[in-house]
């Protein structure tokens, strides 16, 4: 899971827990393009160049830091 407070633009960010259904597939990695660093991020999916955005608690459930 991710902290809003610390996610920054061009972090590595690996899709995990439910994943993103019709935007990656658990294991892909995305970019974040910007954070509010409250509980929101926009990230773009390395592999497809697809945009999105994953918001509050269950977002951050989504995502981990890349190793």
């Amino acid at each position: 899971m991710i902290e809003y407070s610390t996610t920054k633009p061009g972090d590595k960010l690996r899709i995990t827990g439910m994943g993103a259904p019709g935007f990656a597939k658990l294991g892909d990695i995305v970019t974040v393009k910007s954070c509010n660093g409250t509980n929101r991020v926009d990230v773009i999916n390395d592999e497809t160049g697809d945009e999105a955005y994953f918001a509050l608690t269950c977002g951050a459930q989504r995502l981990e830091p890349k190793p």
